[in-house]
């Protein structure tokens, strides 16, 4: 633990950096909090989810928890303002915090403020300081949805001298898939069971059925690319720019994953289009006036996966590891991936197996496949219609999650 608290101390001033552009930014957010000062919380279950996507990740978990267990008390802890907001949006009934910065100090001083004897850490968010004094509280520690790529492994492997005791803290891991499981293991996991991915059991909520931002949009062709990073957008409105010569009233919604990039992206793709738009600016009705639109909103991913045709799954086409693809299954969406999946490997891999999606290895790639498939309706549809059955095939991970867990 030395060594990790070293390089933390280290790191302290791009950390109180973070935490300064969050108050900056974000008018709502408790700075106070991420120092561990935090007000006196008693729960039944502590829940934490770093950001926005562990948050609706765990959605099926909490309702089916809370149907279970009406009168008990819940906590959600995230590290980012907008997770808070998910949080708010998503679970009326809970309390919320935010993660205490994993300094030993602030950590031990907002467990002080804590009753509570259950953590369930969503996917593997594991900070040595938070799991070693959770264990010396007494909490009993469980990571859900756990999932770890071949590259986070190797890159643990490698410092197993802080990776193998932090391995060991949590009580049980509750892993995506037998790979997983096996790199757990291999890390000094105490126990590791096989329960499958949690997002496979996210509901579409009525919301995005009623909104129904597809129907509004008329028959042109839209595709969407899904929380995209630096690197990507240029690749995709590259390839958009060459999908309009061949059909003019194409529309692309480009949904950066991070919030502080809305503007920076809005702006290249001014770059190169003159009609462009901002979804917070422009109302559903008049989008068909544009080319590109700029998703710069938090929690619309599924609205825009619904309006669309086509959806790229960013975080792929760079080294960045993709992000979740069971969103616009659930939609029965054609699905496209750049190269680079290995947050989501294993669903991945089985996805295009059963070729329930198209792997696009370079811009290059992903312009022909825009292009081919823009003018093969019949061909998307049965794209979509299989990554639908197989998402729905695999679903069930709550149930058996809830199950292995004890909540007495």
């Amino acid at each position: 633990m030395w060594l990790y608290r070293a390089v933390l101390l280290l790191l302290t001033p791009i950390v109180l950096l973070k935490i300064r552009q969050f108050k900056k930014n974000y008018t709502a957010y408790r700075a106070k909090e991420a120092f561990g000062f935090w007000p006196s919380v008693e729960a039944d279950l502590w829940i934490h989810c770093a950001s926005v996507g562990e948050v609706l990740a765990v959605r099926p978990l909490v309702l089916q928890w809370r149907e279970k267990f009406p009168t008990r008390r819940l906590l959600m802890t995230t590290m980012t303002p907008t997770g808070a907001e998910q949080v708010a949006k998503a679970f009326p009934f809970a309390e919320h915090r935010y993660l205490p910065m994993d300094w030993r100090c602030s950590v031990k001083r907002a467990l002080k403020q804590l009753t509570c004897k259950h953590l369930l850490v969503v996917e593997t968010e594991l900070w040595p300081n938070l799991l070693q004094q959770a264990k010396r509280q007494g909490l009993r520690v469980e990571v859900v949805n756990a999932r770890l790529s071949e590259r986070s492994f190797l890159r643990y492997q490698k410092f197993s001298l802080v990776s193998r005791p932090l391995f060991a803290l949590p009580d049980c891991f509750l892993a995506h898939a037998q790979a997983d499981a096996e790199r757990f293991d291999a890390l000094g996991a105490k126990k590791v069971l096989v329960t499958g991915s949690i997002k496979f059991d996210l509901a579409v909520s009525a919301e995005v059925f009623q909104a129904n931002w597809r129907r509004q949009l008329g028959s042109r062709f839209v595709w969407v690319g899904g929380s995209t990073h630096q690197g990507e957008d240029e690749m995709l409105l590259r390839a958009h720019k060459a999908l309009l010569q061949k059909q003019s009233n194409a529309l692309l919604l480009l949904v950066p994953r991070h919030p502080e990039r809305f503007e920076a992206v809005y702006a290249l793709a001014k770059q190169s289009f003159d009609r462009v738009a901002l979804r917070s600016q422009i109302p559903l009705a008049q989008w068909s006036d544009f080319d590109v639109v700029i998703g710069d909103s938090m929690g619309e991913l599924m609205y825009y996966y619904q309006a669309s045709d086509m959806a790229f799954v960013g975080g792929s086409l760079i080294k960045r590891g993709g992000h979740n693809p069971i969103e616009p299954a659930l939609l029965g969406k054609t699905i496209l991936v750049g190269p680079y999946t290995f947050n989501f490997a294993d669903i991945t891999d089985q996805l295009l197996q059963v070729n329930g999606a198209v792997r696009c290895q370079d811009a290059e790639q992903l312009e022909s496949v825009v292009l081919d498939l823009a003018g093969q309706a019949s061909q998307r549809y049965r794209l979509g219609q299989t990554a639908l059955r197989f998402a729905e095939k695999n679903q069930g991970a709550v149930t058996r999650v809830l199950t292995e867990i004890d909540f007495r």
